[in-house]
């Protein structure tokens, strides 16, 4: 079955490569793969910040792919050297999450990554499950956070976690790095489902970003149900485009356009990861999320006490996995 590669066939560097089997990742091919990725974005992408390496998915910090990962590493530094005046270069390290629940594996890897002379590393981490959650296994969240952390605060690299939505206001509690996810509330979780053929599917809900919920409630009837119940402004983060929704969520509902609600889940987000302030120390910031989720909470309870109900989806049930991957993370960090 063709995949869904989106307007990616429309690049030569990407159908050159796209059939790539097991047999072509010896290591006479690695250092050519990492040349014409660098190559490509360096002379025919003008205005880059970064460049970015190739790499492998892998599921186990031990795993032969791993270690090809580790070896296009290597093989995308030594090529950046050569190159005239390149942008910066970021590492690629894309890993399953349940290779974060081995810790020893995990910390002989990150040893390995600190020795590499570059720049910084853009992480992915590959869900499990095709379906984006608010929260995953507190474990392996809070490696996630512990990853991110030593690269970042303990090696000092720069950091980009991909695919991270909600989920990276806990990695910038833990981690001085920036977070990235898609337009219109896509590319918010990195998984290989994502990429397999659709046979399409109804029209997703109309959602309001909240970042005193720290979720996404439906405009209708959620949000439409905090008005009625006098509570809109203790849900409404405080953007721009809130004015759309103050007079009632139901009667501005069709004004809450897909570009719209996209830039409002931006403006959400950053007000949460901008009020985890990079330059003061990790267990500062873990505090000022500790009480975010915990004000969240509250929130929720008063708000389901006068009769707001909630899908299981925008809930507080994320609250307390987020609250037990924290303190996993102090526990790691101590």
């Amino acid at each position: 079955r063709d995949p869904r590669d989106g307007k990616l066939p429309e690049y030569d560097y990407y159908n050159d490569n796209c059939n790539l089997n097991r047999t072509q990742f010896a290591p006479r091919h690695l250092a050519k793969y990492a040349q014409q990725c660098l190559d490509f974005q360096h002379e025919q992408i003008a205005g880059l910040d970064y460049l970015i390496s190739p790499s492998v998915l892998f599921d186990d910090f031990q795993d032969s792919w791993s270690q090809v990962s580790l070896a296009m590493a290597d093989a995308a530094v030594e090529h950046h050297a050569q190159l005239d005046d390149p942008a910066p270069l970021l590492i690629t390290v894309a890993v399953g999450e349940a290779a974060l629940r081995n810790a020893d594996a995990m910390n002989e890897f990150l040893d390995a990554l600190s020795m590499l002379e570059v720049d910084g590393f853009y992480v992915l981490i590959s869900r499990s499950s095709p379906n984006y959650r608010l929260a995953v296994d507190p474990d392996t969240m809070a490696a996630q956070m512990y990853f991110t952390h030593v690269l970042s605060v303990i090696n000092e690299y720069e950091v980009f976690s991909g695919y991270s939505d909600w989920i990276g206001a806990l990695l910038s509690a833990a981690a001085n790095l920036h977070v990235a996810c898609g337009w219109h509330q896509s590319l918010r979780a990195f998984s290989l489902g994502r990429f397999l053929p659709t046979s399409g599917g109804r029209r997703p809900r109309r959602r309001y970003s909240s970042a005193p919920l720290l979720s996404n409630p439906l405009i209708v009837p959620e949000l439409e149900d905090i008005f009625l119940a006098g509570e809109l402004e203790a849900v409404l983060t405080g953007t721009a485009y809130d004015g759309l929704l103050s007079d009632g969520p139901a009667d501005g509902h069709e004004d809450w356009t897909d570009e719209i609600s996209c830039l409002a889940h931006w403006a959400s987000l950053n007000s949460v990861i901008e009020s985890l302030d990079p330059t003061t120390p990790t267990k500062r910031r873990i505090t000022t999320l500790s009480r975010q989720t915990d004000n969240a909470e509250k929130l929720y309870m008063r708000l389901q006490g006068e009769g707001v109900n909630f899908d299981s989806q925008t809930g507080p049930g994320h609250l307390p996995t987020w609250k037990e991957a924290i303190e996993l993370f102090e526990e790691l960090v101590k």
